[in-house]
């Protein structure tokens, strides 16, 4: 059976692609941090982190998914409900 992985586990993996993505230190990069205002997520960025994120847990992620994210905390949820489902 499968490790049960923590959300605090996802924040930490995910901040850890998002810094290196955005050359950015990780305690730059916190839950409510908004992708786009705070940390300069552009659409390019956006996308190939999420394909970055898609390989990392071995989820698929799709557009309907995303439509709302606007912090990491709304990945985070994301990613936490597609690794729970899988």
């Amino acid at each position: 059976m499968a490790k049960k992985v923590t959300t605090e586990e996802i924040f930490q993996k995910f901040r850890q692609i998002l810094a290196k993505k955005l050359k950015m230190k990780e305690n730059e990069i916190n839950k409510d941090s908004r992708l786009m205002d705070d940390i300069g997520v552009d659409s390019v960025d956006f996308w190939e982190i999420i394909a970055k994120v898609e390989q990392e847990f071995g989820i698929d992620v799709e557009d309907n998914d995303v439509k709302s994210v606007n912090t990491v905390q709304d990945v985070v949820n994301i990613l936490k409900g597609k690794i729970g489902n899988s």
